[in-house]
């Protein structure tokens, strides 16, 4: 009878730690690997903070006429009338001009007015959008080369996607009075903008 009293203590010691204690035990061992996780996410928001801030401030230091400048490289609106009257003051310097200009027109999904040349807002996953356009010139050929390395230089980001020429004949004859060396040029152009 000694050992009964003692051996009971026990078994309730046990049985409270198993059905009272461990289940509070397995809780809190949950909820440190909770904190702990908390932690790292703490971590990680502090030093994506600190990039945010380091990236401010250095857009901050970036003077207005480069942040102009990045503007017109790489525009957030498609600004598309800006890009021809760009192109025909490069085509007017070396004494060309510009003709039969055409776009595609870009319709979104939202937007049912027929006026809208192109929208923001498409089904378009890109970061960016393209304008598509094309023209005619004329000129010599090397008034042509200089005309395109202007375009190249223009600070408005574009690609020259396709260029057509013709020579003034008819049918494997020089026109009278025309000038054999002026050309006509169709050329094929993207500029884009973000979105």
């Amino acid at each position: 009878m000694q050992f009964i009293l003692p051996i009971l203590f026990i078994i309730m010691s046990v049985l409270t730690f198993i059905f009272g204690v461990n289940p509070f035990y397995n809780d809190v061992k949950a909820l440190k690997s909770e904190i702990g996780i908390y932690n790292s996410a703490l971590d990680n928001s502090t030093n994506l903070q600190k990039t945010e801030d380091s990236l401010i401030k250095s857009y901050n230091e970036i003077s207005k006429d480069n942040k102009d400048r990045l503007d017109n490289f790489l525009p957030d609106t498609v600004n598309n009338i800006q890009f021809i009257l760009e192109i025909e003051r490069i085509a007017n310097l070396h004494g060309m001009v510009v003709k039969d200009i055409k776009f595609e027109a870009q319709k979104s999904n939202t937007n049912t007015d027929p006026n809208v040349i192109a929208s923001d807002v498409s089904t378009d996953t890109r970061p960016y959008g393209v304008f598509p356009l094309e023209f005619t010139t004329e000129g010599n050929y090397d008034t042509f080369l200089l005309f395109l390395k202007d375009l190249e230089h223009n600070l408005r980001l574009s690609d020259v996607k396709s260029v057509y020429f013709t020579v003034p004949e008819d049918n494997g004859k020089i026109i009278p009075g025309v000038d054999p060396n002026v050309y006509s040029f169709t050329l094929k152009v993207e500029t884009y903008w973000l979105k």
